[in-house]
């Protein structure tokens, strides 16, 4: 798989390949990162309605990265203490495109390493340690 990313044509060898997808993440970007190869397993079909508190534990449990549009899972690990999972991307795009969403959660993906929780946005990624 290819895809354009920053200018720049990559391959995918990204290091997180196991996701937890948030509710809020849209369903064609999830079967789309699925069909690239990546293990991806969704709130909304498996756990609909659990509170964020449930979705970092599920992610820990699985051993998955937390694909979220949510800002309140930098609040549980960094203000409240919450032990998180592998890594969350948190996705700051509005409004949401899903085509350009799936080409930059694959361009995130190829640039993040477990361990950091990144926000995703037009203009670039930021990093902070978990």
């Amino acid at each position: 798989l290819y895809y354009a990313c920053g200018g720049r044509v990559r391959g995918c060898h990204s290091m997180i390949l196991k996701l937890l997808a948030d509710e809020n993440f849209p369903l064609p970007v999830i079967r789309s990162l699925i069909e690239a190869g990546y293990d991806v397993l969704s709130i909304a079909k498996v756990s609909p309605g659990i509170n964020d508190r449930s979705v970092l534990s599920l992610a820990r449990e699985t051993g998955r990265s937390l694909l979220t549009f949510d800002v309140d899972f930098g609040d549980l690990v960094f203000s409240h203490g919450a032990e998180p999972p592998t890594a969350i991307l948190y996705f700051r795009l509005h409004p949401i495109i899903v085509e350009e969403l799936l080409t930059i959660t694959l361009c995130a993906l190829n640039e993040i390493q477990p361990g950091y929780f990144a926000v995703i946005s037009r203009e670039g990624i930021r990093l902070r340690k978990l």
